[in-house]
């Protein structure tokens, strides 16, 4: 089965990441996410995050389509706009700039349009410092007839954030020439930046006299109530179950920022368990607090130590052959949580506990259902957790 995930947009604060929904479990269970998120926090010195987005359906263009677009009252033109350019690609407005502030959905509109334009042919979303980097690489390739000729083909162009050009006057006027190009053929053209094309002070004369020819549209900072229903809408597609207190908490933590939203969700659910706590206010708030998750900072012999003090047993009680509840229980418990806390695999829990892996595997998963169904259960855990913190917050 082809995997499909897909590096979405790069930017020096984030790294966007598709991956289907259909393996987005798989790679929250095999480690591939916190692996990702660490590396990327190592090799950029903690100033680079990981974003993931889960895509709803695997073959086509990443995001949702405009008919889910969750948009604020004040930001309905926007999208009667953009589905009028769907349904007349390359007619009345383009080239169209979507101008606005950090966070008012701009990346996430032209999404949808990129989505919903692929009837129009073949159509291309980049963000503007990738467009840049292409040129780049045509140029030092002598491709660059090549190059044009791509963009030039397409049946609908969209650049997200223009002002990562500036200073950068080769892939400025390429630019330019792409939009005079399709002009001519009426491909349609999309562009967003913060501001309108008047505004654009380190833009060449060139490319902000193309933006002029164009339509141009403000998008305004969701409401909170808007801010709230996104949240819900986006967490809903991590298979999650959000409440709507726990959607309010989350957009307190962006503090109107929406932009953060995809990194602060891959964080919450690089968080053990949240993915099984989203309908608990208190938990997000607190597992908020901690901050995003990196390396695995507590180590296999504190949680086995702190799984043992608590259930007075020995470590090589649950190493042993012994198969009594008294027993059986506390080194499921320990298995979930190596697995959840240590970022260990599963083979690595089996011979740390002299079992195979499988077991492992199958105590995970037994306890990940019932912790939800089970409330002593549940409250053990939690107070495990909890102690494992703070100890940790503690030196160990």
């Amino acid at each position: 089965m082809a995997d499909h995930s897909r590096v979405l947009k790069v930017t020096p604060e984030t790294l966007t990441i598709g991956i289907p929904r259909s393996r987005l479990q798989l790679w929250l269970d095999d480690g591939r996410i916190l692996a990702l998120s660490t590396t990327l926090s190592r090799v950029s010195d903690k100033t680079c995050e990981l974003a993931v987005v889960p895509l709803s359906n695997e073959p086509l263009a990443p995001g949702q389509a405009l008919s889910s677009f969750i948009a604020s009252p004040s930001n309905e033109p926007a999208l009667r706009l953009a589905a009028s350019v769907v349904r007349h690609p390359g007619q009345h407005a383009s080239p169209l700039l979507l101008y606005g502030t950090a966070g008012c959905g701009k990346t996430h509109l032209l999404r949808a349009l990129a989505r919903d334009l692929e009837h129009s042919g073949e159509v291309l979303q980049i963000g503007a410092n990738a467009f840049s980097l292409e040129l780049a690489s045509a140029i030092r390739a002598r491709t660059l007839t090549t190059f044009r000729a791509r963009i030039h083909g397409l049946a609908a162009l969209l650049v997200d954030d223009l002002e990562a050009l500036e200073g950068r006057e080769a892939s400025q006027s390429e630019l330019a020439r792409a939009l005079e190009a399709m002009r001519a053929t009426r491909a349609q053209v999309v562009v967003t930046a913060r501001h309108p094309a008047a505004q654009l002070e380190a833009i060449q004369p060139a490319l902000k006299q193309a933006l002029l020819t164009g339509a141009s549209l403000k998008l305004h900072p969701t409401e909170w109530e808007t801010q709230v229903a996104i949240v819900l809408e986006r967490v809903a597609r991590w298979g999650a179950e959000p409440r709507l207190d726990v959607a309010s908490e989350i957009v307190s933590k962006l503090a109107g920022n929406l932009k953060r939203l995809d990194t602060l969700l891959t964080e919450l659910m690089l968080q053990p368990p949240c993915r099984q706590n989203m309908t608990d206010a208190s938990f997000v708030r607190r597992t908020l607090a901690q901050g995003p998750r990196r390396a695995a900072p507590i180590s296999p012999e504190v949680v086995l130590s702190q799984v043992t003090r608590h259930f007075n047993l020995r470590i090589s009680d649950l190493r042993a052959r012994i198969r009594t509840p008294r027993v059986t229980t506390p080194r499921q418990i320990a298995m979930y949580l190596l697995r959840q806390h240590c970022n260990l695999s599963y083979p690595e829990i089996g011979q740390r506990l002299r079992r195979h892996h499988t077991t492992a595997l199958y105590a995970f998963r037994k306890l990940e259902q019932q912790r939800h169904e089970n409330a002593s259960l549940h409250a053990t855990l939690d107070l495990l957790e909890k102690e494992l913190l703070e100890r940790l917050k503690a030196g160990g």
